[in-house]
């Protein structure tokens, strides 16, 4: 498998994990987990997260059963708001490759 930018994090800080590909398909985190076999909350997803001005994205890695708290992410960076971005922004070639990472 290639390598993606959430490998390529939990390499750097040296966490263990066991990556798989998926199929092409978008597949939530729990229909990930049903292909994969495994429970939902072995099945991480990452979810691109916008700021408010011009400032560089987040990219926060959410276990498979847990949503990211925007308002509470956006007060423990200092943001006044932060929002998902549209299907079509979030689509960008470095996005869209399926892929699954189990703990």
């Amino acid at each position: 498998m290639k390598p993606n930018n959430v490998t390529r994090m939990l390499d750097a800080k040296g966490i263990p994990y066991q990556a798989h590909e998926l199929p092409a398909e978008k597949l939530g985190a729990l229909e990930a987990a049903q292909v994969l076999g495994v429970p939902p909350d072995q099945v991480y997803k990452t979810i691109v997260i916008t700021r408010e001005g011009q400032g560089k994205p987040v990219l926060a890695l959410v276990p498979g059963t847990r949503e990211v708290d925007l308002k509470a992410l956006a007060r423990a960076l200092g943001e006044k708001r932060m929002s998902l971005p549209t299907q079509r922004q979030a689509a960008r070639p470095r996005w869209t490759r399926s892929h699954s990472v189990k703990k």
